[in-house]
């Protein structure tokens, strides 16, 4: 097929799915479609209630997975390499791997484009399937993407095309400049988890039924305060109602009886149903309601085992952002290279570091008896708060050089 044409069917495709991928995102911002779907009774309260858990759940996961940040480690314990990567990536935002995670969360797929800025650093761009398509070969090499975006104050659209040896910058469909691309390919990572294991896929129908019984109840509680009085045997004019709200007084001439007629409600169908959606909410998504109550045993081996199957949903999630972080250290080493620095982005291993409950004395009991059946590298590599351990060694051998030279001087000073 001819480039152009593929071009073509790209920017089609595009337009046409980004009514869903729009949907995806307004779920995520608490814009659910009962708010435009709910029916409207008049002269009725009609408020409407929206239990936001795609968002819970998406923040819940990021926290997990970035809590306690990424560690790099040098295969080959370059510990100048670890040093240059954390200086290249200094300048980045601190919470870039989350906004990553949280775009692939709510789509399904994220992109990371890389590109140098205008100081010359090495940088990345986080995109999504409602702003950008890419085109991939057979061994899922992106060999064409497009980047859609507006400018502030200006009515054109404008998208560039990424070529393995060239970009073209377009307004509205009008090529307008073309520059060098600098990288080896097409310099973009495709983040991909699948739309059928996000968040919205698992649960936006039981959300919407929550929404929809929250609503509902809310409304019938709201209606449940307008009671009505009942009359019977006397006839009640319109004046006498009104000094009946103003006064409280109501005064029946002849044998006529007086009752209130309230709404009966069954408060335990409702909150079974919703106890049921919840329960159902929170086992489609592999999550654990942190409001339930726990048994006594609240080690970190039983927290940490309630939160196995959360766990391996996390897993997934970051094996898909690590793919990323892979590419992400080959287009870096791409660029140190033209710095003279040649290093192999296959050195780098990225170590998870989940942000939930830890035992952390029977991880420093299995280091103690694992002894030097490991390195000292890899041993702080497995500690939650260490998120460089080569950083780490760095700091260890310099106090005990600091440590020996402070002996020398006493030893000096001892024989003087």
């Amino acid at each position: 097929m001819d480039i152009n044409e593929i071009i073509i069917d790209m920017i089609n495709d595009y337009h046409g799915h980004s009514d869903i991928f729009d949907k995806m995102q307004r779920y995520y911002d608490g814009k659910h479609d009962i708010l435009s779907t709910y029916v409207h009774e008049p002269s009725r309260a009609n408020n409407i209630e929206v239990v936001n858990y795609i968002h819970k759940f998406i923040e819940e996961e990021i926290s997990y997975c970035f809590g306690n940040g990424l560690t790099y480690i040098s295969k080959s314990s370059n510990e100048q390499e670890i040093n240059d990567i954390n200086y290249q990536l200094s300048h980045w935002n601190k919470n870039h791997n989350q906004e990553l995670m949280r775009q692939l969360e709510i789509y399904g797929l994220a992109f990371e484009l890389y590109y140098i800025n205008e100081r010359g650093e090495f940088s990345s761009r986080i995109l999504n399937p409602s702003n950008a398509i890419v085109y991939c070969d057979s061994d899922n090499v992106p060999q064409i993407f497009i980047h859609f975006y507006r400018q502030k104050y200006d009515s054109s659209e404008y998208y560039d095309i990424y070529f393995p040896d060239r970009i073209e910058i377009y307004q509205d469909g009008n090529l307008i400049d073309t520059k060098e691309n600098i990288f080896s390919g097409v310099p973009v990572s495709v983040c991909f988890l699948g739309k059928e294991k996000t968040i919205y896929s698992k649960i936006k129908s039981l959300n919407d039924s929550l929404n929809q019984i929250m609503s509902d109840m809310v409304n019938v509680i709201s209606d449940y305060r307008l009671a009505y009085l009942v009359v019977t045997g006397a006839d009640v004019d319109e004046s006498t109602a009104e000094l009946l709200k103003t006064k409280g007084i109501l005064n029946l001439k002849g044998k006529g009886e007086v009752s209130w007629l309230m709404k009966e409600m069954n408060s335990d169908y409702v909150q079974n149903m919703i106890t049921e959606i919840k329960k159902d909410i929170y086992e489609a998504c592999d999550h654990i309601d942190s409001n339930e109550k726990l048994q006594s045993n609240t080690s970190g081996i039983a927290l940490r085992t309630r939160l196995v199957f959360l766990e391996q949903r996390c897993k997934t999630v970051f094996d898909a952002i690590c793919n990323t972080i892979t590419d992400r250290m080959r287009f870096l080493f791409q660029y140190l290279n033209l710095k003279n620095l040649p290093y192999d982005y296959k050195d780098i291993k990225v170590t998870f570091n989940p942000c939930i409950p830890q035992d952390i004395q029977t991880i420093a009991q299995t280091i103690n008896q694992l002894g030097d059946k490991i390195s000292t590298q890899t041993a702080l590599a497995q500690i939650p708060w260490v998120e460089n351990p080569a950083e780490e060694m760095e700091k260890i051998r310099k106090e005990q050089e600091d440590q020996q030279s402070i002996d020398l001087d006493k030893v000096g000073l001892t024989n003087g």
